[in-house]
């Protein structure tokens, strides 16, 4: 999916998002009352560590047949959480649903209320994750309404409803792959359904029709190996995915990703929005912000960085990037702000022949989750607090001045930060 950039101001800095098109020439874009197992940080509990963590009965949308209610603060295991509260992250998931799900799909309020499959992909990440097992079935469902026109078992990205919706169709794998990881932990997390079903199917798919010799691919309309986005590179569902999909060498797509994305990430980490097989930035799906880290390749810390948190140092690619991220953002920020980092550099760090803003939720959220597989307390904790300030202000709850995508990965890095997103098959 490309995002196309329109003037949106928000409540604190700004940033530019806007229509989704398919790219050129083809391209497109329910088990008993579990207990959480308490460790973030030094505590999940309170103490010494200032982490509150309360009941989960504290929290209406919990069920009763959940086997992970919210809150886990569920142990990363080669990570350590900020000084969070359950609370927080609960404010930041209310406020996302008021503003963004309407009772049948996610909308994007800036965007004419269309839907991509992006966010029904975050919508069933955070509706597992948080118990809220009726939105996620509806997602799933909606998801299920809407397939790509290669009825090959995958959702289309685009469904427009209007002046500045997104146009174009075919799948986005970004989507399908957080669908298909969700559904997976819904297998975990509720019983009865068809979600461990489902999840292995939409797996398979993925595997078949957006992946070319061990190469993620971008959708099923691109059929090449040769227009890729690295924000689409999720190391930690592929390990998951190849316990479920034996038939398929997700272990090879895992090896792969890391491979271009060594070769893009540069000295600084930041590697383009689309880049080919050799980790060239390209233009020719975005020719306006392809070859620049931006509003796609922002993502790329919390997807490696997750994998960092739950498996450390398997895959030392991953902990060399983080770490390169990690450190450049740390460069712009100071001891108590992250207020001079911008939404949009080159691949060398200086600014892209655009305007840029102060960057938000979508790149300092997954920054944090960088931050804590690098190790970079500070970083990390200055991550939490500006997701605080801004995913629990009245500001979400607006619609069309508060981003659809700034908001969904303002409350993924809330609940990965605390302990809520994390690999239930484990």
């Amino acid at each position: 999916m490309v995002r196309c950039y329109s003037p949106l101001r928000l409540l604190v800095g700004a940033a530019f998002l806007g229509c989704a098109a398919a790219a050129p020439s083809g391209g497109s874009g329910t088990g008993g009352s579990g207990a959480g197992t308490g460790s973030g940080g030094s505590s999940a509990t309170g103490g010494s560590s200032g982490i509150v963590m309360n009941p989960p009965a504290s929290y209406a949308q919990n069920s009763a047949n959940a086997a992970f209610p919210f809150p886990q603060g569920h142990t990363l295991p080669h990570c350590t959480f900020p000084t969070y509260n359950t609370d927080t992250v609960e404010t930041a998931y209310q406020n996302w649903k008021a503003a963004f799900f309407d009772g049948s799909k996610v909308i994007r309020p800036e965007n004419g209320n269309d839907t991509v499959s992006e966010g029904i992909g975050y919508g069933m990440l955070i509706g597992v994750f948080m118990d809220d097992q009726p939105m996620f079935d509806t997602l799933w469902s909606y998801a299920k309404a809407h397939p790509s026109p290669k009825n090959d078992g995958l959702m289309t990205f685009c469904i427009p409803n209007g002046a500045m919706s997104c146009s174009g169709n075919g799948s986005a794998t970004d989507a399908d792959e957080d669908m298909a990881y969700a559904l997976l932990m819904a297998s975990k997390q509720w019983s009865g359904g068809t979600y461990a079903s489902d999840a292995a199917t939409l797996i398979s798919n993925i595997y078949t029709h957006e992946v070319s010799g061990n190469i993620l691919e971008g959708g099923d309309s691109f059929n090449n190996a040769t227009e890729l986005d690295p924000s689409y590179f999720a190391p930690s569902y592929y390990r998951a995915f190849a316990a479920v999909d034996t038939g398929h060498n997700w272990m090879g797509v895992l090896s792969q990703c890391y491979s271009i994305l060594a070769a893009a990430q540069g000295s600084d980490g930041l590697a383009p929005n689309w880049v080919n097989a050799s980790g060239t930035g390209i233009s020719s799906v975005d020719s306006a912000h392809g070859i620049y880290f931006g509003y796609d390749s922002c993502r790329i810390p919390f997807r490696v960085g997750l994998d960092v948190c739950l498996n450390g140092s398997a895959t030392p690619e991953a902990t060399t990037y983080v770490g390169l991220i990690s450190s450049f953002y740390s460069s712009k920020a100071t001891a108590t702000s992250l207020a001079a980092i911008n939404d949009g550099y080159t691949t060398t760090g200086g600014a892209p022949n655009y305007m840029t803003y102060a960057a938000g939720m979508a790149f300092l959220g997954p920054a944090g989750i960088g931050a804590m597989a690098a190790g970079d307390d500070s970083l990390r904790d200055l991550s939490y607090l500006y997701m605080k300030s801004e995913a629990t202000g009245p500001q979400m709850k607006v619609s069309g001045t508060f981003s659809y995508f700034n908001a969904s990965w303002g409350v993924l890095s809330l609940m990965a930060m605390s302990g809520n997103f994390w690999d239930m098959t484990q």
